[in-house]
């Protein structure tokens, strides 16, 4: 009779534990797939607030070609505008120090450091980007492209930005992330017709 009272408590001791555990697994799981539907909203929301960013002037004050032991060097000179737009109506966009790299004509120039700025709803801001005048050995076909390219306002340039941003949503902190805006394949004679080139921003 013992015997058959200790099978009994056993048995519903172990139905009690298979029950536990799958109230458990049913609650994890739910909180996991309320968790991962709350990040992909949230950060599709954050995406479709990302400034727009646009490359939309470019300066040459300086490309020079000389020959410095039998090797030609070339001399760049260049200044950038970027146009940044906050096109959200609620979202203000705080952004922290800009990093910026330029390559034209695939010859890399100096790195950029651009000082954070505030953007409020609705409002644009030009960032002047003008690294330091770069001299650099290049083959004799590379300089006669260059210096050709130059003269009929043809070169191809290349920006590329990265830093952190912040949303703010009335006066407070939505998220903190890492910005990257990628403008590739510039064309300064599309720049020169006032057609901006329009860059690919993502986090």
């Amino acid at each position: 009779m013992d015997s058959l009272e200790g099978g009994h408590r056993r048995s519903t001791s172990a139905r009690c534990c298979n029950a536990c555990y799958a109230w458990a697994s049913f609650l994890i799981w739910t909180i996991i797939i309320f968790l991962l539907i709350f990040g992909i909203s949230f950060f599709a929301f954050v995406r479709s607030n990302l400034p727009e960013i646009k490359v939309h002037r470019l300066d040459v004050y300086k490309l020079n070609v000389t020959e410095a032991n039998n090797k030609k060097q070339i001399t760049i000179d260049v200044q950038v505008m970027v146009n940044v737009t906050n096109n959200n109506r609620k979202m203000t966009l705080v952004y922290g120090k800009l990093d910026v790299e330029t390559r034209i004509e695939g010859i890399s120039l100096p790195t950029v450091h651009v000082d954070g700025f505030r953007q409020e709803t609705m409002t644009t801001n030009d960032l002047t980007i003008h690294p330091e005048a770069k001299r650099s050995r290049v083959d004799v076909d590379h300089a006669k492209q260059m210096k050709m390219n130059a003269d009929h306002r043809e070169l191809v340039l290349d920006v590329k930005m990265k830093g952190k941003i912040q949303f703010w949503y009335k006066g407070r902190v939505m998220s903190n992330l890492h910005l990257k805006a990628s403008c590739e394949g510039v064309e300064q004679s599309q720049i020169d017709q006032a057609v901006a080139h329009e860059c690919n921003v993502k986090l």
